[in-house]
């Protein structure tokens, strides 16, 4: 989990008292509430690397259906849950790289209409070649790590839906007569078990190798990022010494 990483964890007591504030408003039906910048920025980081860790997580648990060779109890065919769970798989992995801009945008103090908005990554990216051009390569990185998954997502993304050649045969036996001529002229070459075999295989080793790949450029971008995070701690600590002083 990059929540977890010892840069970002350290944000944990500010975003805990972020929290409270909150949530003591909110009991007495008080609305808005006042926060130190520190602590909003704290918020907005911590809240951006969860939304990456959400993203890994749902890869993993569409990495660990696709692995599945049935889903008993369904009224689908197995086809249609493998070709749900890719979809699922590919959505999420792009989202990794968007919600990494997102971080580096909110890590420059950007503003969310700025970044979220279509055209945002392109912001993003103009405002980090000054800011740190270690992150910009990392990102860039990123990109060409699922360089050659981008046609596949981008027809899943725009309504087209996933289609493999060994997926559609497996919808061809499944959409037909269980004894039709066709049927039986594919199964005597290869039976369906081993082509369910042979597609599971094939998505499995194509989509769980990134994930580990993903995670590492992750983790290098929040330590290129981290010289801010230090930064701003470390005037918050000396600030609070001051004051108390």
């Amino acid at each position: 989990m990059h929540s977890e990483h010892p840069k970002i964890r350290q944000f944990f007591p500010l975003v805990t008292e972020s929290l409270a504030k909150g949530l003591t408003a909110l009991s007495n039906e008080d609305y808005s509430y006042e926060s130190p910048a520190i602590e909003v920025y704290a918020q907005e980081v911590f809240s951006r690397v969860s939304e990456i860790d959400n993203a890994f997580k749902n890869m993993s648990i569409a990495i660990e259906y696709l692995k599945k060779t049935d889903h008993p109890g369904s009224g689908y065919s197995f086809s249609e849950h493998h070709a749900f769970h890719i979809e699922n798989f590919l959505l999420r992995l792009t989202g990794v790289v968007d919600r990494s801009y997102l971080l580096a945008g909110s890590t420059m103090l950007m503003e969310n209409s700025k970044i979220e908005k279509l055209g945002g990554k392109r912001t993003v990216n103009k405002e980090l070649q000054s800011f740190s051009p270690c992150s910009v390569e990392i990102l860039k990185r990123m990109e060409g790590a699922i360089d050659h998954l981008r046609t596949p997502r981008n027809k899943v993304a725009h309504q087209a839906g996933f289609s493999s050649k060994n997926l559609s045969v497996l919808q061809t036996i499944e959409n037909s007569e269980s004894d039709s001529i066709s049927v039986r002229q594919i199964t005597e070459i290869m039976s369906y078990e081993k082509i369910k075999d042979v597609v599971i295989e094939e998505s499995v080793d194509q989509f769980d190798a990134v994930i580990p790949i993903m995670d590492g450029l992750v983790e290098e971008l929040i330590d290129s990022l981290s010289f801010v995070y230090d930064g701003l701690l470390k005037m918050h600590i000396t600030s609070q010494g001051t004051r108390t002083q």
